[in-house]
């Protein structure tokens, strides 16, 4: 058994005790579950469970010999097979989450508007948030933004943030933290206007403005994005914004 042996199967959806015990009957094409468990050391219920979730896998088989029950691994196409399955079995999954999404997004517009709080967190929440960004399809301002939504995100994830928002015509005047200054050099465009703070004072915190929400970024390790739905505070957030842009330097 080879660590890559091992790390292929684990890609390929095994639990390291499936794979250390599949790869042990590749390695003896056909034996006894006594000389799977002197193998890999496994306890025997160990053993007999994952020979089971295997053969119901289609993975590998048994015949009787004696009084002895041998198991040897299925052809070489049972693993591609499996594969067809799941895949066949992900585009039924997907077709019914986009039937789904459709309902729920058709109920939430017939909901009626009302003052609520979200919560986003991690490098996921924060994708996510972003790519609701893109389906409001409204203009937006934002305020903040320290270097670390950079490090954390990566510049890949934000040039193409921008050329999605670009495609949809979404325009954006943000005002940076100072640090950002040479990365903002490059994100300008007709459809971006970026300021500065004066002050060196950095928060690790961005304030996101869009149409009825109100979005605070905190960017620690793990991202945090409190959301609040109110076109008061909205309002208040925008007025605010236009007082600082005015300071704020190009």
């Amino acid at each position: 058994m080879t660590t890559m042996e091992l790390a292929e199967l684990l890609k390929l959806g095994f639990n390291k005790n499936e794979a250390k015990v599949y790869l042990s009957l590749i390695r003896f094409g056909k034996a006894d579950a006594r000389q799977i468990i002197n193998d890999t050391k496994f306890h025997k219920n160990i053993v007999y469970d994952n020979l089971e979730k295997l053969i119901d896998r289609g993975l590998i088989s048994f015949i009787i010999e004696g009084k002895k029950r041998l198991f040897q691994v299925s052809s070489s196409d049972s693993l591609i097979n499996l594969f067809e399955e799941k895949a066949s079995d992900i585009e039924e999954k997907k077709q019914l989450a986009t039937k789904l999404s459709k309902e729920i997004t058709i109920r939430a517009k017939s909901l009626p508007n009302k003052r609520e709080a979200l919560v986003f967190r991690g490098v996921k929440g924060v994708k996510t948030f972003y790519n609701e960004s893109l389906e409001k399809g409204e203009d937006f301002v934002v305020f903040g933004g320290p270097e670390e939504s950079v490090n954390i995100m990566g510049e890949l994830f934000w040039k193409n943030y921008d050329i999605k928002r670009a495609a949809k015509k979404i325009s954006v005047r943000m005002i940076f933290n100072p640090s950002l200054r040479e990365y903002g050099k490059n994100a300008e465009n007709k459809f971006t206007e970026i300021r500065y703070f004066k002050r060196d004072f950095e928060p690790l915190t961005e304030t996101h403005i869009q149409g009825d929400s109100v979005a605070v970024i905190v960017w620690t390790e793990e991202p945090v994005i409190f959301v609040m739905k109110d076109k008061l505070a909205a309002d208040s957030y925008r007025k605010f914004f236009e007082d600082m842009w005015k300071q704020a330097k190009k």
